[in-house]
């Protein structure tokens, strides 16, 4: 089991409320800001911490839009926004020594699970309608990816270097 200090266990406390903030804040319908706070996690608190933030922030979304594609559908999107987080996180980590690369490839690794993938696995299940989603999740996604980058780059190093995980 992973421990946490105080500090830590009240940024994920922190990141946790702005996912619930950001689960508020809609783009085309039930597609929200709710991983934004989450990638931040990701990349602040590794990737068990992302994982986490991920799952309920697309649960607590799904809970407040009353659950549109039904709870298993958005259960199996809070499983694959978990491992979003977990693989955007860990490729980050893995490809630190390069930050230019390491953000490049984490988003690109958060893009595939965030969309073409969550769209393959849930056709099954929804069908054709999946397509709709297409653009509205790649929306979304662009736009929690870039905001997270944005307050990333806005940190000073020296509270980075505080806060992060080695």
């Amino acid at each position: 089991m992973m421990k946490y200090s105080t500090k830590k266990l009240a940024i994920l406390a922190i990141l946790l409320a702005l996912c619930v903030i950001g689960a508020n804040i809609k783009i085309l319908g039930s597609i929200a800001l709710d991983s934004f706070p989450a990638f931040i996690g990701a990349i602040i608190l590794g990737p068990a911490a992302g994982a986490f933030l991920g799952f309920f922030g697309h649960m607590i979304s799904a809970l407040l839009s009353g659950f549109p594609n039904t709870l298993p559908i958005h259960l199996i999107i809070a499983v694959l926004m978990a491992a979003c987080m977990f693989f955007y996180s860990w490729t980050r980590k893995k490809l630190q020594r390069n930050k230019v690369a390491a953000s490049i490839i984490s988003m690109l690794v958060a893009y595939v699970i965030n969309v073409p993938l969550d769209l393959l696995l849930l056709y099954p299940l929804m069908g054709p309608v999946v397509f709709m989603l297409f653009v509205p999740l790649t929306l979304a996604t662009v736009v929690n990816l870039t905001l997270s980058e944005i307050v990333i780059l806005g940190i000073p190093q020296k509270y980075k270097e505080a806060i992060f995980l080695k």
